[in-house]
Order: C-alpha cells, then sequence, then structure tokens
C-alpha cells in the first residue's frame, strides 16, 4: 500500500488537471497546434472573432486533406473555453471578446515540444546553471561570516586568476558547441516564463474572486478584509503572486539591468558562433528581453485593474447591495427547505403570478436571417443621359404649378387697354386660361391679394366646354404697381 496515496492523489488529477485532459483529448493535436500557432510569444492575446475566422480556414483544408473534424471552429473554441485551455476575457471595444491560452495549455505545449525535440544529453551548461545556482544558494543561505567570508574569497580569487589570464593573453574562448548548447538552455528557461505568468495571471484573477466572496460573507474575516481595502491596503499586491509579478516587474524594467541584458544579447548576437543558430533561435534570442518586458506589463496591469475595481466596489458602497441581495437569496433557500418538508415541487399551489415584461418563448420560434433575400434578383437597368433640354424642362415645370407670372401680365394687360378696374371673367375673356382650371385657382389667389372679391356677387367664365361659376373679384387700376 505505499503507492496507495499516489495512485489516489494521480487519479484525482487525471479527472480535474486541464493539462491531462488537454493530453488524452481526441483533438489534442488541434488544440496543441492552435495554441503553438496562434498564440506565438509575441501574440498571447487575440480576438476571439480573429481567431474563429482563422480557425474555420484550417478546418476546411484539414477536411479536404481527410482528417475528421465534426465541429465548426466557434464550437471548439466554446469547448476549449469550458475545460480550461483557452480563456476568454473582455475586448477593448464593446461586445468584443480576446482569448489568451490558459497556463495549462501553455505546459502542455511546451511539453509536447519536448516530446518533439527532446534535449538528448545531459547539457554541461545545464549542469553548470545547476550548479551555480547550488553555491549561490549555499553562500547566500549561510548565517556564518566566517565560512560565508571564506566562499566570497575563493570566488574572488577565481575571479582574479581568470583576469589575469586575460592579461597575459592566454585564456580559453567557449567553443561554437557549448556556446550554442547555452544559448538553447537559455531559450529553454526564458519559454517556461510565461507559463509562470499565465499562471499567476489566472492566481490573482481568483484571489481578486476570493476577495469580493469575503467582503460579502457577514463575517470577522470578510469585516478584516472589508476594513483593509477601506484603509487602502492593495491585497492583491500584497499576496505572493503580487509580490512575485512586482519583483520580477522591477527588475526587468530596471534601465540599467535592462540595458546590460541588451547589450549581452547584442554582443552575443554579433560573435561567430550565432550565425550557425537557426533563424527562429536568432529571433527568439534578439525578443527575448521585450516579451520578457511585455509578459511582466500585461500582468501588472492585469493586477492593478483588478485593484483598482475591487476597491472601487467597496468604496462606491456597491458591496453593500451584493451582500443584502445574498441574504435575500440565503433566505429564500432557507425557506425553500422548510417548505419541501409540507410541499412536493409538484404539488398545484393556488399563487398567482405577476407576469413580467420579458416573453419566454421556445428557441424552436427563432429563425435565423438570411441576409441573401434582401438581394435583388435582377440587373438594375441603365439609362444613358441625354442631352438636357431647358425648354423642355421649364414647360414640365410650368405644368407641375401655376404660372403667376403670366396671370399678372395678363391682368396688367387688360387694366392697360379697360384704363380701369377689371374683373377676372374680362381677364379670361382677352387670355384665356392656358392653365385650364389651374389659371383660375391662380387669379382667385391674386385677387385675395391685390384685389377685391365679392362673395354676394358672381360670374361665369368659359373654360373650354365648361362654365365656372365665380365670384365676382375686380383688380384696380393700382394693382401690381411695383410690377409695371
Amino acid at each position: 500500500m505505499a503507492i496507495a496515496s499516489s495512485v489516489l492523489r494521480y487519479q484525482r488529477l487525471q479527472k480535474e488537471s486541464p493539462e491531462w485532459s488537454l493530453l488524452r483529448a481526441r483533438t489534442a493535436g488541434l488544440i496543441v497546434a492552435v495554441i503553438q500557432d496562434y498564440f506565438p510569444p509575441e501574440r498571447r492575446t487575440r480576438p476571439a472573432a480573429e481567431i474563429i475566422a482563422a480557425l474555420d480556414q484550417d478546418l476546411e483544408q484539414l477536411r479536404e486533406l481527410g482528417a475528421e473534424f465534426e465541429s465548426t471552429a466557434a464550437a471548439y473554441v466554446a469547448d476549449w473555453v469550458g475545460a480550461g485551455y483557452l480563456i476568454r476575457r473582455p475586448g477593448e471595444t464593446r461586445g468584443s471578446e480576446t482569448l489568451t491560452p490558459s497556463a495549462a495549455a501553455l505546459n502542455v505545449a511546451a511539453t509536447v515540444g519536448g516530446i518533439e525535440s527532446p534535449q538528448r544529453t545531459a547539457s554541461a551548461s545545464r549542469l553548470g546553471s545547476i550548479a551555480s545556482n547550488l553555491i549561490a544558494l549555499q553562500r547566500d543561505s549561510d548565517p556564518n561570516s566566517a565560512s560565508r567570508l571564506s566562499l566570497l574569497e575563493a570566488e574572488r580569487d577565481a575571479v582574479e586568476l581568470r583576469i589575469a589570464e586575460v592579461r597575459s593573453g592566454d585564456f580559453a574562448i567557449l567553443d561554437p558547441d557549448t556556446a550554442k548548447e547555452r544559448v538553447a538552455e537559455t531559450l529553454g528557461l526564458a519559454q517556461e516564463v510565461p507559463v509562470d505568468f499565465a499562471r499567476v495571471r489566472s492566481t490573482i484573477e481568483d484571489l481578486s474572486r476570493e476577495l469580493r466572496a469575503k467582503i460579502l460573507d457577514d463575517t470577522a474575516e470578510g469585516g478584516a478584509t472589508l476594513n483593509n481595502v477601506f484603509r487602502g491596503v492593495d491585497l492583491l499586491a500584497e499576496s505572493d503572486a503580487g509580490r512575485s509579478v512586482n519583483g520580477f516587474y522591477d527588475v526587468i524594467l530596471d534601465a540599467e539591468q535592462s540595458a546590460r541584458l541588451q547589450e549581452a544579447i547584442t554582443a552575443i548576437l554579433s560573435r561567430d558562433f550565432a550565425s550557425d543558430l537557426d533563424p527562429q533561435a536568432r529571433s527568439d534570442l534578439n525578443m527575448l528581453l521585450s516579451r520578457l518586458e511585455d509578459e511582466a506589463a500585461t500582468v501588472r496591469q492585469t493586477m492593478l485593474v483588478l485593484s483598482r475595481s475591487l476597491r472601487h466596489f467597496v468604496l462606491s458602497r456597491q458591496y453593500e447591495e451584493h451582500r443584502r441581495l445574498r441574504q435575500l437569496i440565503q433566505r429564500c433557500q432557507s425557506l425553500a427547505v422548510q417548505v419541501s418538508a409540507h410541499h412536493r415541487p409538484e404539488k398545484p399551489m393556488n399563487l398567482e403570478l405577476t407576469r413580467i415584461g420579458m416573453q419566454i418563448r421556445s428557441i424552436a420560434a427563432l429563425k435565423l436571417h438570411n441576409p441573401g433575400e434582401g438581394r435583388v434578383p435582377t440587373d438594375f437597368e441603365r439609362h444613358d443621359t441625354d442631352d438636357v433640354d431647358f425648354a423642355e424642362l421649364a414647360e414640365q415645370a410650368r405644368e407641375s404649378d401655376i404660372d403667376f407670372e403670366e396671370l399678372r401680365s395678363n391682368i396688367i394687360a387688360t387694366l392697360r387697354r379697360v384704363g380701369g378696374p377689371v374683373t377676372a371673367a374680362q381677364v379670361l375673356a382677352e387670355h384665356p386660361a392656358t392653365q385650364g382650371l389651374a389659371s383660375i385657382v391662380g387669379l382667385m389667389v391674386l385677387g385675395a391679394e391685390h384685389g377685391d372679391t365679392a362673395t354676394e356677387d358672381t360670374e361665369r367664365v368659359m373654360l373650354e366646354r365648361r362654365t365656372v361659376t365665380l365670384p365676382t373679384i375686380t383688380f384696380g387700376p393700382d394693382a401690381f404697381e411695383g410690377h409695371r
């Protein structure tokens, strides 16, 4: 029974660990390829719509090659988010979303990469790193000043010996194979940093949710948490994950340290052995510092946003509304447990519920919108433009409106000939209505504005083969004086 606890522990991990479930998933190859190709180190976060569109195209190509993938890209992404392989977060614009690989997915991708390209030898570089770390740990943890001083003096003697060798010109240059081995070792260690940052980011997000839950609890621990936030304590930054993020961020953004690291990278790439490195390794080494800075800045920005959100949640008194709502829900649950002892769930109750405004309908009643229904089935008929006939345009405009200018001219001409007041009938007798009934209506309008209209007296005028009876409209000699 020596392995009983280990077996039970691993069985639990087999059920709960996202890494384990990903490795035994039927589409594990597709998931790992998506993590490695869609989320390179320089773009760990990408828009969800962009990922789904790219995956749709790749799935189509895979099906043409004979691979069996039944679901759509959107369905696969939704499953991977639910399984914990991808993390979905709100985007910068309203309604948009982003996708980021989880720490578990990055860890599995690194494991698969190690399976595909294993470390075939026990490299001297790795052993040297282990040895130097152990020696530094021995020295820095030694409380005895005498032994600690002895270790420092031994290191000083070794450094002085190397200085003397360089001054004499008798020093060994690292051979190309060992140098490339150290580059690979460095890049391998750097590839583990994104996994660590993803894990730290998830830890910070989980801690933020736990702190909110504690604040909503009306307990001593919840009161202490609430008091700390009120006093301005940044609980996320004070946590182990927060301190590790801030520590790494401070080191990587230290101007002197960053300049020294960049100088070292530039010098290494200028060495002769660097020309034998594959292009990907050279690119990774060249971008190493900026990628570390981006990873650290992203996680630290997440921590700052969550810290501000938690503080606003407390200072704006939103927690009081959430706490009250939680208490009401708990009270309803308690009452439901009491009622369940006397009333079964299927027992009818004489209770009338007030209907809310939202309508609940079956999803089967929904129909997809077909954009093709709005398309015009036939081509548009093309009409070429001809030369414009302004006389024809003027005639059309005249037919669509009353020609008051012609009517005024007719009235003025009749007044001059008669030399005294004239009626509308006299005007029409000398100047026929060229616009038919519209001319008569125009005379009535002009009579209302510039003449006298006697409604009790009428006169008849001829309009083509009809007779029209009008009130007597009289225009005086001074009518339209300004138009003459």
